[in-house]
């Protein structure tokens, strides 16, 4: 059924389209595919030199600034005489990554011996070698150099990847045909070409992001209010880092990996901008078997529609182009479970449905990632998660208390604690106080009422409940503030918050004695 929902494409038979062999069963859109390659220069960083997956520098010549490959899939009018790109192509463009002259038989053996380590890396564990790869080499692909670009204007898919492009060009083709434009590219770490896999490098993976998707916004036929990314591994999660900083991302993919697992998140929570209430963009979730990956882990991003599709046959990398090369290169990258060609396939069809219901609002699509996969054994675990209306942000709660007052944020927090328990952040509870502390409650006692709704929403935490007590002594209510402060010397100990160090719950607990002794109660 799921191959019939493939094939069953008019667009296709009226193009005439050949389907290269390394698409398998995938068929085309309605556009042919245009590819072209910017070579960009970010001129607020450094250049950096390449490096391979196990350290190893090779100096770079180019002075300019940070060096930043974007390659772009794009519907294109194909014209007779365009030159079709060969999978040779793609591949040797992972010596240009650092280095942007011209290509030259030195740099094509680079960009062969690169693609073979990598691809021993990833599970190939030496099998992998020169002549498997001239298979691959030859291999036609569904895009054509630089044809003529549709005169319209197409959403946006961002696909970083470090083996870019040579590790995701099929599924770039495959959803450029389907009326989107799509860009590649590796995100990089902060002193050479390899990512890092750090907080840090997660900072640094944003930055390139940002830079590389602003020069992609410049080109005329980007629909600059349609944006979606999709990450493989770790950039899952530098992609979902990014959306959390810009709210123009309208949806996020993780093609196994990524926040799902528990290591990444952890990552996440550490990094400045992490907020819950900013991941709040559809999330189409794609994942293996692997024993740290779990939807769990994502339960708290409950303001975003969340997707889940567990392949059970496939494994992380199979989602990438080894997928199809299995049929060319059995054994790739490692025995693998089942048909991993067909679990490709089937995953880049739900990113396409998935692109298509909020990129280009079609009904049909959502309606089919919401229904029961047909085949289980591509698909045996599925489930949707609806997310929750995010609350406003910081910024216009302020502005509506200026116009009137905190009753306005009360009214707020009535109305969004109706579904959920929890409408505003730990993080947004500080702020805002030291946002009214700056002459705009003298008498504290706005504060008070900013503490009263947090104690409500986090019972359990010793912070909120110890300012509570603060200010409802500061108003003179002491009985509230007894009962507080002798809750908050029961919570101390218990409370694991990352924010309370062993110095801080010692200074918490000297200053409620303190206030107990005003109180004049023992402790």
């Amino acid at each position: 059924m799921i191959l019939a929902f493939l094939v069953l494409n008019p667009a296709a038979s009226v193009l005439g389209q050949d389907i290269p062999r390394i698409w398998g069963d995938l068929q085309s859109g309605p556009h042919e595919v245009g590819f072209k390659t910017l070579f960009e220069f970010d001129v607020s960083r450094p250049a950096i030199p390449y490096s391979g997956w196990h350290g190893r520098l090779v100096p770079t010549r180019e002075t300019r600034g940070r060096q930043m490959q974007i390659n772009v899939w794009y519907p294109a009018d194909v014209r007779k005489g365009d030159k079709q790109v060969l999978f040779s192509h793609y591949l040797a463009l992972m010596a240009q990554q650092t280095e942007f002259g011209s290509l030259d038989d030195k740099m094509r053996k680079f960009a062969d011996e690169q693609f073979i380590s990598k691809t021993n890396d990833l599970g190939g564990n030496g099998s992998f070698t020169i002549e498997k790869l001239k298979v691959l080499k030859d291999l036609k692909t569904n895009s054509y150099f630089n044809a003529e670009p549709v005169n319209e204007k197409f959403p946006l898919i961002v696909f970083p990847n470090g083996g870019s492009p040579a590790f995701q060009s099929t599924m770039c083709e495959f959803f450029a045909s389907h009326g989107f434009i799509v860009v590649a590219f590796a995100l990089k770490g902060q002193h050479a070409f390899t990512e890092e896999i750090s907080v840090r490098g997660i900072e640094v993976a944003v930055s390139d992001l940002s830079f590389a998707i602003g020069k992609v916004l410049e080109i005329p036929q980007v629909d600059k209010e349609k944006i979606c990314l999709i990450g493989n591994a770790i950039t899952a999660s530098q992609s979902i880092a990014y959306q959390a900083r810009n709210q123009s991302v309208d949806c996020v993919v993780s093609l196994d990996g990524g926040f799902l697992s528990q290591f990444d998140h952890s990552l996440l929570r550490r990094t400045a901008f992490y907020s819950p209430q900013d991941m709040n963009k559809p999330i189409l979730a794609i994942y293996a078997p692997h024993p740290s990956i779990d939807p769990e882990n994502i339960s708290h991003l409950k303001f975003s529609d969340r997707f889940f599709f567990h392949f059970p046959q496939m494994s992380e990398f199979h989602f990438l182009n080894f997928g199809v090369f299995e049929r060319f290169v059995p054994g790739i990258i490692g025995q693998t479970k089942g048909d991993v060609q067909k679990g490709f396939e089937v995953a880049a069809l739900y990113c396409l449905r998935f692109f298509e219901a909020y990129l280009k609002e079609d009904r049909k699509s959502l309606q089919f990632l919401r229904a029961k996969p047909p085949d289980t054994s591509v698909i045996d675990k599925h489930s949707f998660k609806e997310g929750l209306p995010s609350p406003p942000t910081t910024t216009e709660l302020k502005d509506s208390f200026i116009r009137t007052g905190f009753g306005s944020v009360e009214k707020v927090y009535a109305k969004l604690k109706e579904r959920n328990p929890t409408p505003f952040s730990k993080e947004f509870y500080n702020d805002f106080r030291d946002w009214l502390a700056w002459k705009k409650d003298p008498d504290f006692e706005n504060r008070f009422k900013l503490y009263r709704l947090g104690t409500d929403s986090f019972p359990e935490s010793a912070t909120l409940n110890y300012y509570f007590a603060y200010y409802a002594l500061k108003t003179g209510r002491k009985d509230v503030a007894l009962e507080y402060n002798r809750k908050t010397l029961n919570l101390i100990d218990t409370d694991d918050s990352s924010e309370l160090t062993p110095a801080r719950k010692a200074e918490m607990k000297e200053n409620i004695l303190k206030d107990l002794k005003t109180l004049d109660v023992e402790p």
